[in-house]
């Protein structure tokens, strides 16, 4: 019965152990790997700005296409817009009575 709970307690030192050497290496390697993660970024980022003129290019073509086709469903509506407005120039023109 002592044995088991010998083997037990050891177990639990050796996997504590093996957890705090795993923490202190992923912490030394973080560091080491540290300068290539920024340069990583700066790339990144470069690579953004370059490609940022091209993004607008395609919101403007898309924003383009959005409008078209906004207008061209809009268009049954028309009509009916027409004919409030000539109602409402009607009504402002009359004069009050």
């Amino acid at each position: 019965m002592i044995g088991l709970l010998l083997a037990g307690m050891m177990a639990f030192v050796v996997v504590a152990a093996l957890g705090v050497a795993a923490s202190v290496v992923s912490i030394v390697c973080w560091v080491l790997f540290l300068p290539f993660r920024i340069l990583g970024l700066v790339f990144k980022g470069f690579t953004a700005l370059l490609l940022l003129p091209l993004l607008l290019l395609a919101l403007a073509i898309g924003g383009a296409f959005l409008g078209v086709g906004l207008l061209l469903a809009l268009l049954p509506m028309l009509p009916f817009a027409l004919v409030a407005l000539a109602g409402v120039w009607y009504f402002r023109r009359r004069p009050a009575v």
